[in-house]
C-alpha cells in the first residue's frame, strides 16, 4: 500500500479530530501522548481549525492510496529548532513504512532546523525507531507531566 504525506489545513478539521480522538484511544496513548481523551473529544469545530492551521504547529498526514487517513506527526517550529509530538501510525497501518514516511517528511518540514522529541522510558520500541531514523538520544530527560516517578527521554537529529 502506498501513502501521500501532506500538511492538514483547517478544512481537514473534521477528520483530524477523528484521527486524534483514535490515537488517543490507542493502548500505547499513556506513554507516548499528553492530552487525554476527553480533553479533546471536547474541543469545538473553531478550536479543531486553529489546530489543524497552526502555521507554527505542522501537522502532516499520512493518507493511504484508498484515501483513508492512516497516520500523522506534529512539528512545533520555532526560529532554531522543531519539536516532533503527536506520531500515531493507526493499527492496521504499522509496519507498512507509513511511520518513517512521516518522520522523513517532519525532518524535511524542520529545515535547516535540529529536529528532538521526548521518549517514554517505556517506549523502548519508539527510541529503537527514531535511533535508526538518524535521532541520538542527549541524555536529558525530564519527568513526565502525568507521573512524575516516571521519565520522558530526550533524542535530536542534526541535519546534515
Amino acid at each position: 500500500m502506498g501513502y501521500q504525506v501532506r500538511r492538514a489545513g483547517s478544512a481537514d478539521w473534521a477528520r483530524l479530530r477523528e484521527l486524534r480522538l483514535t490515537a488517543l484511544r490507542d493502548p500505547a496513548a499513556p506513554m507516548a501522548f499528553l492530552e487525554r481523551y476527553e480533553d479533546a473529544a471536547r474541543l469545538d469545530q473553531a478550536a479543531w481549525e486553529k489546530r489543524a492551521s497552526d502555521p507554527e504547529r505542522a501537522i502532516l498526514i499520512g493518507e493511504s492510496d484508498n484515501g483513508e487517513w492512516a497516520g500523522m506527526v506534529g512539528v512545533r517550529l520555532d526560529e532554531f529548532r522543531a519539536e516532533v509530538i503527536g506520531v500515531f501510525i493507526a493499527a492496521d497501518h504499522r509496519g507498512t513504512g507509513l511511520a518513517g514516511q512521516l518522520m522523513r517528511a517532519a525532518i524535511d518540514a524542520a529545515g535547516p532546523r535540529e529536529v528532538w522529541l521526548r521518549v517514554h522510558q517505556d517506549n523502548a520500541r519508539a527510541a529503537r525507531f527514531y535511533t535508526g531514523l538518524g535521532f541520538r538520544a542527549t541524555g536529558d530527560s525530564a519527568p513526565d507531566p502525568r507521573n512524575a516517578t516516571q521519565l520522558a527521554y530526550e533524542y535530536v537529529y542534526q541535519p546534515s
